[in-house]
């Protein structure tokens, strides 16, 4: 009997789906971005919190990366970078893409700044868009930080600094994205938002990310990791 429900548990651990990083960028320079298959339109590499990072300062700069095999799960999914503040936040006007995926007729993922020095994840789906916004920051010019989108089963979630900032309780996801996800402007042909932020350690996942899954320290490329869909509890009990 031991030995059946040690085979049990093996068997329920094999089939559980594995989540996983799906992509990672230190975007360190030019090169690296189109090593990794990114296109980079103007802009320049500079310091960030880790390395370099990417800034943009005009109109049109901007980095895309295809969407194939970076977004492979429309139902959930997490997207975090490290931001290096280019100005005081409280001084933003309008909205400011750090991190974009959106083209007419698509629905959307973005990491964003807004009017009154807030920051915002934000979400189309099947044409509705859906926020979680943060209160009025304080940040700084200079300052580092880190920020999380996530969304899933749980809602729609925010992370500054490792902390909830913003929720939404919709759980709904992206139902079709555009062929290419933005880095620090809007996406083409309108890349017409420049943040003179500096945007470094970007990282998606395929899955909605716990606040202690998110990575705070040196944001290194991981191997991918696969995660129990099933709790030991569950296992346990043979729920």
């Amino acid at each position: 009997m031991k030995i059946l429900s040690i085979i049990t548990i093996i068997l329920l651990c094999c089939s559980v789906a594995v989540a996983k990083e799906t992509f990672f960028s230190a975007l360190e320079s030019k090169a690296e971005v189109e090593k990794e298959g990114g296109i980079v339109d103007g802009g320049s590499f500079a310091p960030g919190k880790f390395g370099n990072g990417f800034v943009s300062e005009n109109a049109g700069d901007v980095i895309h990366y295809p969407v194939e095999d970076r977004f492979v799960n429309l139902k959930e999914g997490t997207v975090e970078l490290w931001v290096t503040m280019g100005m005081d936040i409280a001084t933003v006007t309008g909205e400011l893409f750090l991190f974009m995926t959106y083209k007419r007729g698509t629905d959307a993922v973005f990491l964003q700044f807004d009017n009154g020095g807030k920051a915002r994840m934000r979400i189309k789906s099947a044409g509705s868009w859906i926020n979680a916004d943060s209160g009025a920051l304080n940040w700084k010019k200079g300052e580092h930080h880190h920020m999380a989108g996530t969304w899933g089963p749980d809602g729609l979630k925010l992370y500054l600094d490792g902390e909830l900032a913003g929720e939404n309780a919709s759980n709904k996801g992206p139902t079709v994205f555009a062929e290419t996800f933005e880095i620090n402007n809007a996406s083409p042909p309108d890349p017409n938002f420049p943040t003179n932020c500096v945007v470094d350690g970007l990282r998606i996942s395929d899955h909605q990310k716990d606040v202690d899954e998110l990575v705070l320290d040196n944001p290194a490329p991981v191997q991918p990791q696969g995660k129990l869909a099933i709790t030991w509890g569950q296992l346990k009990t043979g729920k």
